[in-house]
């Protein structure tokens, strides 16, 4: 389908570049949204500033860091406390916020002194803390306040102090993307490479874009702990100050949000070298496709497994117990950007939920590049939504549940829609095996909870109810409100006996197939074990005599052949290489004469050869094109599911993306064919990580490639790759493929 303008947005035409819904046969070669551009004039954005971006996504998430906000005291009380970042320090980056609290006097004289004054104090009054980020604002941009020569005095002040500075004012670009933007480019080139870490493990990595949002970093931190891999830098989740100046050191990059911080891990690989393995971290089947990923990396598969097999025996009968409950639910999906491409697969491969709507605030076109990939047909894409926009989406998906943040949440719960906080969760983690059942449960709870079903309805009934008109103390109101109070206990008691019911009939089901299923299964491998035990007992005694008499004759005559056939080769060489070479003259000379007595024959003989050859051409064609129409609907499989699965088609820009097809499918090709894998570079194991992940995927998946001949399998793939380059390159719509920076 076209771009859809909605009914709501008759008045701004411009909306229709925005909206897109996917029907069957369509990708994005055809349709993409328009994505991180200005804002259209009438439409109420849902978006956040660039500051905000800087500060509140990635800086203020480090937990040793002052967090100076050089502007306005709300600038800084708006990026505070808003987001669920815990640490395991006492949580000192939610406990305090610091502002230099400019008034109009600095707007009109400069806020520079004020700015230095601030700077000090903060550091006075937390002298354990060596380390500070100081950001400007749009006041203090607009005005010219020039921060770094300010930083430069303090920190010659005080010696022992490092200084981050940020330079991205609210209005520096069209939403809080640009503040990630800035920020990790600033990062790379102030910071990184100007500290040296402690080094504790053979393997290294970073973990580049998890904000610790309740406890997700602590997730990661555990599975990396038992596979014995040291994390140099989160970014910046849980993270330090320092140990983002030594990021260079790591051997991997584990990137998973990469809207927010994509950006460091090319750089990061461009200037040293460190590839770049993207991971979906939320999703059951996801968690466990990254923690394989990073085990094949390091040749530590088996510790990944273990890691694997410990937490889906804790957690996936939990996870199931809520499958069979949300299977079939509609759920929205309206995030930032990158929980889009994240959660879409994971809620439906997962929950077997149907994800019918999704809205970006901040995402580029590359986002919306992944996630209409694994979207299903008839999803509604929105960047940049408004409000009108989601009571009319609201009106033709009727969802069960909405996944957003807490201003669009708020307008949701007015609807007595069920919603779930999308962006700082309602009881995480949710990241890893534990996140998806903690997932699967708030999603459950919304759902089903009946206090959402008392709000959609009016238990007052046809009452009048009396009004006090403040003449007695209330009373009648308060009558009202007992009759209220106890129509709603009464209904929560019902639906609690109801849930309480369904449980115990569930358990005695289970229990009673348990007992009724044990003894048929035990009776089979009972009679079994004797019978297959008796005609190896039977042939044993028979078999080992024989092989003991044979053995003894044998050996000696092979020791006493092999002396005399030694001297006899060594003798008989040298008299034949003189007759070889004597004889060569010979056999050239009878060629040259046989030679015009065969060319005739060859002549007479053509006429009757050619009608043959024309009339076996056509089968031969036919069936070089059967085989060919074969290849290439089975590259259109494969193609297929690395559309829907594989982040490392949708690098930022178009040489990453052409690198990682051909690095990927090729060492997928060896993989499949059993060639020798030669990994002599970090970059080389990042593309065997996922080639490895991916043919056993395709192996799983697709019964036809064990049958398949190697040079068929490697045809596929090589079809495969153009496909790929066609999509994702050639005909994509994405306007930033082909920067030169990133």
């Amino acid at each position: 389908m076209p771009m859809k303008l909605f009914k709501c947005d008759e008045s701004i035409p411009e909306r229709e570049k925005h909206i897109y819904i996917k029907e069957k046969g369509e990708d994005t070669t055809q349709f993409l949204p328009s994505a991180h551009v200005e804002t259209i004039p009438g439409s109420l954005s849902e978006r956040g500033c660039s500051y905000c971006g800087a500060k509140l996504v990635i800086g203020g998430v480090l937990k040793d860091t002052i967090q100076l906000i050089h502007g306005p005291v709300g600038c800084a009380y708006d990026t505070w406390h808003t987001k669920r970042y815990p640490s395991d320090n006492g949580n000192f980056q939610l406990k305090y916020v610091w502002s230099s609290d400019m008034k109009e006097q600095h707007v009109v004289f400069g806020g520079e002194k004020l700015l230095k004054k601030a700077m000090l104090e903060a550091f006075a009054e937390f002298p354990d803390i060596k380390r500070m980020m100081v950001y400007t604002t749009c006041s203090t941009a607009l005005i010219g306040d020039d921060i770094k020569p300010v930083v430069k005095e303090v920190e010659k002040e005080l010696g022992d102090v490092d200084i981050f500075t940020v330079e991205c004012p609210g209005f520096a670009g069209v939403s809080q993307s640009k503040g990630h933007h800035v920020f990790n480019m600033g990062w790379m080139t102030d910071k990184v490479g100007t500290f040296e870490p402690e080094i504790t493990s053979p393997y290294t990595i970073n973990v580049i874009g998890d904000y610790n949002i309740q406890g997700d970093t602590f997730v990661m931190e555990k599975y990396m702990e038992k596979m014995g891999i040291q994390i140099i830098a989160h970014f910046t989740g849980n993270g330090t100050y320092d140990s983002l100046r030594g990021m260079h050191r790591a051997q991997l990059n584990v990137t998973n949000c990469a809207r927010s911080a994509g950006y460091i891990a090319n750089e990061l690989k461009k200037k040293y070298g460190i590839p770049r393995i993207d991971v979906d971290t939320w999703g059951f089947d996801y968690a466990k496709e990254g923690l394989r990923k990073i085990g094949a990396f390091f040749g530590l598969e088996d510790r990944a497994e273990a890691v694997i097999a410990e937490e889906v025996a804790k957690y996936e009968s939990k996870l199931e117990w809520y499958k069979e409950r949300l299977s079939g639910k509609k759920v929205c999906i309206w995030t930032g950007g990158p929980r889009l491409w994240h959660w879409t697969k994971a809620l439906e491969d997962d929950l077997g939920m149907h994800v019918v709507a999704m809205s970006s605030k901040f995402g580029h076109q590359e986002d919306f590049e992944k996630v209409i990939a694994r979207g299903e047909e008839g999803t509604i894409y929105i960047d940049d939504g408004n409000e009108l926009e989601f009571f009319e989406v609201l009106e033709m998906v009727k969802p069960d549940l909405v996944l957003t943040g807490p201003r669009v949440g708020a307008l949701v719960k007015k609807l007595h829609l069920p919603y779930v906080n999308g962006h700082g969760y309602h009881n995480g983690p949710y990241m890893g095996f534990e996140g998806a059942v903690n997932m699967a449960r708030d999603m459950y709870n919304a759902i089903y909870s009946p206090l959402m079903k008392l709000a959609q309805s009016d238990i007052r009934g046809e009452q009048n109810l009396p009004s006090t008109n403040g003449n007695g103390n209330g009373k009648a109101t308060k009558e009202v409100s007992e009759e209220v109070v106890s129509l709603i206990q009464q209904q929560v008691r019902e639906a609690t006996s109801e849930v309480k019911q369904l449980v115990k009939e569930t358990t005695s089901e289970v229990k009673q197939l348990v007992k009724e299923a044990a003894p048929q299964v035990q009776q089979p491998v009972k009679e079994a074990a004797p019978q297959a035990k008796q005609p190896a007992k039977e042939a044993a005694p028979q078999v080992q005599p024989q092989a003991k008499e044979a053995a003894p004759q044998v050996q000696p005559q092979a020791k006493e052949v092999a002396p005399q056939v030694q001297p006899q080769a060594k003798e008989v060489a040298p008299q034949v290489q003189p007759q070889a070479k004597e004889a060569a003259p010979q056999v050239q000379q009878q060629a040259k004469e046989v030679a015009p007595q065969v060319q005739p024959q060859a002549k007479e003989a053509a006429p009757q050869v050619q009608p043959q050859a024309k009339e076996v051409a056509p089968q031969v064609q036919q069936q070089a094109k059967e085989i060919a129409s074969y290849i290439q609907d089975r590259a259109a499989e494969v193609t297929k599911l690395i559309q829907e699965r594989c982040l490392w088609q949708f690098h930022s820009r178009a040489w990453d993306r052409e690198e990682n097809i051909n690095g990927v499918l090729n060492m997928a090709a060896q993989i499949l064919t059993g060639e020798k894998v030669v990994l002599e570079t970090l970059i080389q194991r990042g593309f065997y990580a996922d080639a490895k992940i991916l043919s056993a995927d395709l192996e799983i998946r697709f019964a036809w490639l064990n049958s398949m001949e190697n040079s068929q399998k490697k045809a596929v793939l090589e079809s495969v790759k153009a496909m790929l380059v066609d999509i994702v390159i050639t005909k994509s719509k994405n306007g930033e493929l082909h920067y030169s920076l990133y």
